[in-house]
């Protein structure tokens, strides 16, 4: 019997053949809800379920409160509905909020992004100081 090396190891490793990769819709869920939260201006998530559309009849999708994902040919589509703090413009919050999402599941899953959507479904008013 022959001892393996490193290189050998390695070169075995470069001659095997790529398998796939398969990443649960729930793990992309985590990643928009955790990416979202983090950005400011953002509440929290809405309470509300987004409706998957009659594009998600195939492919693999995952929903929930504020929240809807749908992968179809490697590619993803979000729904996210987001309860504003109102400390940031509206507009200015969903255009982050589109990048930032879009961004985090391609660096992280390395899934391209198809598209987007993000709705405001309502307004927190901020707590005020003590002095008003």
């Amino acid at each position: 019997m022959r001892a393996v090396g490193m290189s050998d190891v390695r070169e075995e490793m470069s001659e095997q053949t790529t398998g796939r990769i398969t990443v649960d819709p729930d793990v992309l869920l985590t990643i928009v809800r955790f990416t979202a939260l983090q950005e400011p201006g953002v509440a929290r998530l809405s309470s509300r379920r987004p409706r998957l559309g009659k594009h998600a009849w195939h492919g693999k999708r995952a929903r929930t409160r504020g929240l809807a994902i749908h992968v179809a040919e490697g590619r993803v589509s979000v729904e996210i509905h987001v309860v504003a703090d109102g400390t940031v413009n509206a507009h200015v919050l969903g255009e982050r909020l589109q990048e930032h999402i879009a961004d985090a599941l391609n660096e992280m899953v390395g899934m391209p992004v198809d598209r987007v959507k993000v709705v405001i479904d309502d307004v927190e008013r901020r707590q005020r100081s003590a002095r008003s």
